[in-house]
């Protein structure tokens, strides 16, 4: 590595691991300043593809904080599940090599492992994602009908849902 202050090559003093990465006491031979460096594992540059078209970065963060608002006064579900559920996704990702996924696909997957953690969290993330047709998305298998206790039916024109009249 080299120094930041003349250029000249550092030696590595202390190694330490820390919760961001590793955190390294480097003393330069050339001016013998010390300075310390910080090495985290950088993130595999993952893109949602949004409704729109639009991409952004996959952002654990950002999933977190969906969590967290899905799932507010909820007992059992806080930060730590939300992280864990968020890097859970992350992790499945990276180990299908994907460098983009559709937001749909990706609030399925983030479904799928909600759905064991909290029904009623699981219903307040899937009430924000509707399909092409109007209907709510329901658990496999179920028909869209069925879809939030089953007071959706149908989509009328201009965009509005048409209630159920049994």
């Amino acid at each position: 590595m080299q120094c930041p202050y003349c250029g000249g090559d550092a030696a590595v003093l202390d190694s330490r691991t820390t919760s961001e990465g590793v955190r390294r006491r480097r003393n330069c031979s050339n001016c013998k300043r010390r300075f310390t460096t910080y090495e985290k594992v950088a993130a595999p540059a993952i893109k949602v593809v949004k409704r729109s078209g639009k991409t952004e970065p996959f952002s654990a963060e950002k999933l977190i904080k969906i969590l967290l608002r899905v799932s507010r006064d909820r007992p059992g579900v806080g930060e730590e599940e939300a992280t864990r559920l968020a890097r859970n996704v992350e992790a499945q990702l990276i180990d299908a090599g994907a460098k983009n996924i559709s937001s749909s696909k990706l609030a399925t997957m983030v479904l799928d492992l909600l759905r064991d953690m909290d029904r009623l969290s699981y219903d307040r993330l899937a009430a924000n994602y509707m399909n092409e047709s109007g209907m709510l998305r329901t658990t496999p298998g179920a028909s869209a009908s069925e879809g939030q206790l089953g007071l959706f039916v149908g989509e009328a024109k201009g965009g509005q849902t048409t209630k159920k009249t049994d």
